[in-house]
This record gives structure tokens, C-alpha cells and sequence, in this order.
């Protein structure tokens, strides 16, 4: 296991600021890019749903396996 220089909840929520909403599959690649680090899909939804529930990200299912992910209001 490596040190991760930039935590991930922390990248997610930048990238997010910059560009709502979008897709989880687009936010997962630009992650993906951005970190020094390997990411799997699995501990990128980890790390969204945690967003979501401290009410910082609200997530949308669209379709099946397609999420919307923004900035919460308020």
C-alpha cells in the first residue's frame, strides 16, 4: 500500500466544483488523471457516497449505472 498525497474525498469535491453536474464515469476518469495514485471504481464510489452523506455532493441515479453527481445547495 502506498501514501497517498492527495485524499481522494478532496479531489473528488474539486473536480466537482469545477465542472456540475457530470457524470460518475466522466468524474471518475478526470479523478483518475488527477491523482498520483491508482483509484478503483469501487473505493471512487466509496468515497462519493461518504460525500453525499455528510451532504457536501447530492448523486442521482439516472439510469441503470449512470450517475449525476453536483454540489448540494445549501
Amino acid at each position: 500500500m502506498s501514501w497517498r498525497e492527495i485524499p481522494l474525498h478532496y479531489v473528488i469535491l474539486e473536480r466537482v466544483k469545477k465542472r456540475s453536474p457530470v457524470t460518475d464515469q466522466e468524474l471518475y476518469q478526470e479523478v483518475k488523471k488527477s491523482v498520483g495514485y491508482e483509484v478503483s471504481f469501487s473505493d471512487f464510489l466509496k468515497a462519493l457516497m461518504k460525500l453525499e452523506m455528510r451532504g457536501y455532493l447530492h448523486v442521482v441515479l439516472v439510469k441503470e449505472n449512470v450517475r449525476m453527481v453536483s454540489i448540494s445547495q445549501g
